[in-house]
């Protein structure tokens, strides 16, 4: 009789330590995060904003040229805008595959991405300017349910 009592103990603590979780299919996460990579693309071309902010945390940690910066989603989406606004986008480029990393749990990750940007910006009295860059980054996900959100950046241009 003890025996049968020690079997709902037994399971509980698998359940518990995680092992009866179902394991995480890291290649079907990865799709995700470049589904997020691509969105990210195509909101520039379209210069959606809206698009573009949409899987940002409630708050990001952005770090660039020697600052780190918390900003709010309405914060984001006010920049992406302004910068959008004038902007008409003819490259926005990988070169090279995004470098993605999974923790095992599937709760966390981060993707490395660099990139080739062109773009015509258009200032407020009607002028033209050709622009180009190279830039690199290292965005942080979370996992909250099932969909990743865009917690942390790190960036750096190429002079």
């Amino acid at each position: 009789m003890q025996s049968f009592l020690l079997i709902p103990v037994f399971l509980a603590s698998l359940f518990l330590s995680g092992a009866a979780t179902s394991p995480v299919d890291l290649e079907k996460e990865r799709a995700e995060l470049l589904k997020l990579h691509k969105l990210a693309r195509e909101a520039h071309f379209k210069r959606d904003a809206g698009a573009l902010v949409s899987s940002f945390a409630t708050e990001t940690i952005n770090v660039r040229d020697g600052r780190v910066e918390t900003r709010t989603r309405a914060e984001s989406l006010r920049r992406f805008e302004k910068y959008f606004a004038g902007a008409e986008f003819t490259e926005w480029d990988d070169l090279m595959p995004p470098v993605i990393r999974i923790s095992p749990d599937g709760k966390m990750a981060w993707m490395i991405v660099r990139l080739k940007g062109k773009y015509t910006q258009t200032n407020e009295n009607g002028e033209k300017s050709a622009e180009e860059f190279v830039c690199a980054w290292m965005s942080t996900y979370e996992k909250q349910g099932s969909k990743w959100i865009h917690i942390a950046n790190v960036s750096t241009f190429q002079p």
